[in-house]
């Protein structure tokens, strides 16, 4: 690698143990929302976008991300939810967050060749998911790229959860529907990239990574109601 790369992988680690939560706050319909990458975030943008009457283009996202949220501290946002602010956020599986950001950032980066995001982090492309998940175990929150972060990162504090409303991926069309009945302005959704949502994620992982990812991830099978699974007492095929 050469000096400029290091360099480069540097900065990026120095900005990433800077990053704070994204919050996309409507005040005038009195709700905010917690982004979490890997968590159906293109379409709850779209969702958004047709919510708030926003003068952009529906393609523009750019400038609606730009024009309606912000990186902010989790101090911010609880003092936003004190002062009456209804915050919300979706979480997903964190086995199968893990296993599709190892698809989509390493495996797919390399197929469509695209820039390796995580480089800074040592994965590679070509690395499989046992070596990815590996790494990633090794990694705090702090020091890792916001992809494979904890969602408790996000959405915790040392008083708890943030939101007032988490709905699960894996019922979006229903939970979806629960929330549009507290917020009544709240736009309809559909998945832009169903088949993401679809990968058998269970059959990449050995007992091995299993354990490793389980451990890493401890605190959203806690907050957010997921079940760990049995250990397979074999070999990933």
């Amino acid at each position: 690698m050469s000096l400029k790369e290091l360099l480069v992988d540097a900065r990026k680690r120095y900005k990433i143990r800077r990053e704070q939560p994204q919050l996309w706050h409507f005040e005038q319909q009195g709700f905010g929302y917690i982004q979490i990458p890997k968590v159906a975030t293109r379409s709850i943008r779209k969702a958004l976008h047709v919510s708030s009457g926003a003068t952009t283009e529906l393609n523009d996202f750019t400038a609606f991300e730009s024009d309606n949220s912000a990186h902010v501290s989790k101090k911010h946002i609880r003092r936003q939810v004190d002062q009456g602010l209804f915050v919300f956020a979706f979480v997903r599986d964190p086995l199968a967050r893990l296993h599709s950001a190892w698809v989509n950032k390493i495996v797919d980066g390399e197929k469509f060749g695209r820039r390796n995001i995580l480089r800074c982090h040592g994965m590679h492309y070509g690395m499989s998911f046992a070596d990815f998940v590996r790494r990633v175990s090794e990694l705090k929150d702090n020091q890792v790229d916001r992809h494979i972060r904890s969602q408790a990162w996000f959405l915790a504090d040392e008083k708890g959860l943030l939101p007032q409303f988490v709905g699960q991926l894996e019922r979006f069309g229903d939970d979806w529907q629960r929330l549009q009945a507290q917020l009544p302005t709240l736009g309809n959704v559909d998945h832009m990239n169903k088949a993401a949502f679809n990968m058998d994620h269970l059959a990449a992982y050995d007992d091995r990574t299993l354990e490793l990812a389980v451990e890493r991830f401890a605190k959203d099978f806690e907050l957010f109601g997921y079940s760990v699974p049995e250990l397979k007492k074999g070999d990933a095929p």
